[in-house]
């Protein structure tokens, strides 16, 4: 993984997540998927870790909202078994559902951001 995105593109906004403080590296769970994303760390509550997930808009906004829906159910279920304690989904739980009207106003993404991510942020290649 690349540690800095060294290009202009728009990403979007698509979830919050929150993991444990002690939580396995979201980084290491997600880092063998070919995804162009960005888990960028932000401020959390006491002992826990939050990360926004953002998506390269460059491939189109379906593409945005289909990666969203695998990322975020493929964490989802691996919270199930307990291996990813206290995994939740601040923003953007609508991806959980399968983004079949793209028109619809709630598919959205959260935000578009312009970003050129700074180290320590998580990429997908």
């Amino acid at each position: 993984m690349n540690a800095v995105r060294r290009d202009a593109s728009q990403w979007c906004l698509m979830a919050t997540l929150e993991v444990a403080e002690g939580a396995p590296d979201l980084s290491a769970i997600l880092t063998d998927l070919d995804f162009d994303f960005i888990l960028e760390p932000i401020q959390a509550p006491p002992g826990l870790r939050r990360f926004n997930l953002l998506l390269n808009e460059r491939r189109g906004r379906r593409r945005c909202a289909l990666v969203a829906h695998r990322l975020l159910n493929a964490l989802q279920s691996i919270a199930r078994t307990g291996d990813l304690p206290s995994f939740r989904i601040v923003a953007g739980e609508r991806w959980l559902a399968y983004p079949d009207d793209l028109d619809a106003p709630d598919m959205m993404p959260i935000a578009r951001v312009a970003t050129r991510a700074a180290p320590g942020t998580t990429h997908g290649s």
